[in-house]
């Protein structure tokens, strides 16, 4: 017979932006930010990111959805490539060099957070806390 309970506190689990890719033997290496990472193909930039402790702005990404990049809050720049990819979206390839963070990147951001704010009510249901509004707390922190 299992055991439903245990003593063994609830500990939730981290939300890594992004589903675990379907499992592949092959291992990908690449540089998210100056640190190196290898993950199975399929991973996406966010969750290699995630999985080196480096925090991806995002307002869509959850581990429980399949990503699809509406927010724009996760962009970050690829060495060699045009445009600033969703990371949530962006599949990790050999090699490749990712910055999360830059003036470039903060301003599209910001860009892109100022037009969620422009249409974001001014009493927003959380103001006791502005942390629990996702949009508010990235306005606040970034």
């Amino acid at each position: 017979m299992s055991q439903l309970f245990t003593s063994e506190p609830f500990k939730p689990q981290a939300d890594l932006g992004t589903p675990l890719p379907v499992l592949s033997n092959t291992m990908v290496s690449l540089e998210v930010d100056g640190k190196t990472v290898q993950v199975p193909k399929g991973t996406s930039v966010m969750r290699a990111a995630a999985l080196l402790g480096i925090d991806i702005p995002r307002l869509c990404a959850t581990d429980v959805l399949d990503a699809f990049g509406s927010c724009r809050m996760c962009l970050v720049e690829i060495e060699g490539r045009k445009g600033h990819p969703a990371s949530c979206t962006t599949e990790v390839a050999e090699g490749m060099v990712v910055k999360t963070r830059s003036e470039k990147i903060s301003l599209l951001r910001n860009n892109v957070l100022e037009l969620y704010m422009s249409d974001h009510p001014a009493d927003c249901k959380t103001e006791h806390d502005p942390t629990e509004c996702g949009i508010r707390a990235l306005a606040i922190h970034g």
